[in-house]
């Protein structure tokens, strides 16, 4: 399994897990060179924090264009 199958799955878990308390916000840092933190919230105190790197956004872009 990929950085990405599990940041997806852990992502997943976390919103099946936290979207009943109620709206989740999410966020990221601006980008830097070795990547960016994305942060989402929920309601109940709970954040899911992790770090992206630029591999990891490119294979999500490519990822996402063959899906188009």
């Amino acid at each position: 399994m990929s950085c990405k199958d599990i940041l997806t799955a852990d992502l997943a878990d976390f919103i099946a897990d936290h979207r009943p308390h109620g709206p989740l916000t999410a966020d990221a840092t601006e980008p830097e060179w070795n990547g960016y933190r994305l942060t989402v919230a929920c309601p109940c105190g709970v954040v899911f924090e992790r770090w992206v790197t630029p591999v990891d956004a490119e294979l999500d872009m490519l990822h996402s264009s063959s899906l188009n």
